[in-house]
């Protein structure tokens, strides 16, 4: 069964953020996930990240540095990003490498959980790749998978006035960092962020905050956790 993080049974939670410059970009997504959650629950979420432009899970797996911090328990759960093409590209090395931290992650007593990417801008089929990879993971481990890819499509095709990329096509703008947070939250949490009192940066139009909290919350509804055991 799906261990979901409810928000009102665990009280202040923690979570460790592991990725590269997707997690980093905008201030890194951690801090606005903290905002976010502040804003609508009745404690406070601890955060904190290991971010290395460019890292791959192989990457993540040899930093010792991150796995003194997996292995100090103090985190309820660890978020970890893949470099943005493997999982289309060379799934058996995210394979592999995924299931070591989210083995090790498992043997500190915290819980995995997977950040689904989006596809580049220029090339929207990738995200087919990109959810049968991260939903493979989330299926082998039992654990949650943000799909902050599936919601990056929902504006896409329904509000293409709202670009979530960066320049680059790659990278997400604020809007897109603020997107996939939103995703996070309600994925890990399974937090309420319809109401007007949910937090958003200044930077970004009363109008677009509500419009990428629902495509959020529509990306979260459409997608089907994974459960049960894939070989």
């Amino acid at each position: 069964m799906l261990l979901l993080l409810m928000a009102g049974l665990l009280a202040n939670p923690s979570v460790l953020f592991a990725g590269n410059s997707y997690t980093n970009s905008n201030g890194g997504i951690w801090n606005l996930v903290k905002e976010i959650y502040d804003s609508v629950e009745s404690d406070s979420l601890t955060v904190h990240s290991h971010t290395m432009g460019g890292a791959t899970f192989n990457n993540h797996w040899d930093s010792q540095v991150l796995r003194d911090l997996i292995m100090s328990g103090v985190w309820d759960t660890i978020v970890f990003q893949e470099q943005s093409c493997m999982p289309v590209i060379d799934p058996a090395i995210t394979y592999l490498y995924g299931d070591s931290l989210a083995w090790l992650t498992a043997e500190s007593g915290s819980v995995p959980a997977f950040f689904m990417t989006w596809a580049r801008k220029n090339d929207p089929l990738m995200l087919e790749g990109l959810e049968l990879g991260y939903s493979r993971m989330g299926a082998v481990h039992n654990s949650i998978v943000t799909p902050c890819g599936i919601a990056f499509d929902v504006v896409r095709r329904f509000h293409p006035e709202i670009d979530p990329y960066d320049g680059d096509g790659a990278h997400p703008s604020l809007r897109g960092t603020y997107l996939a947070a939103c995703v996070i939250i309600i994925s890990l949490y399974d937090s309420d962020i319809s109401s007007d009192s949910v937090w958003q940066p200044a930077e970004i139009s009363l109008l677009d905050g509500v419009v990428l909290r629902s495509a959020a919350v529509l990306a979260c509804s459409n997608y089907q956790q994974p459960g049960g055991t894939v070989e």
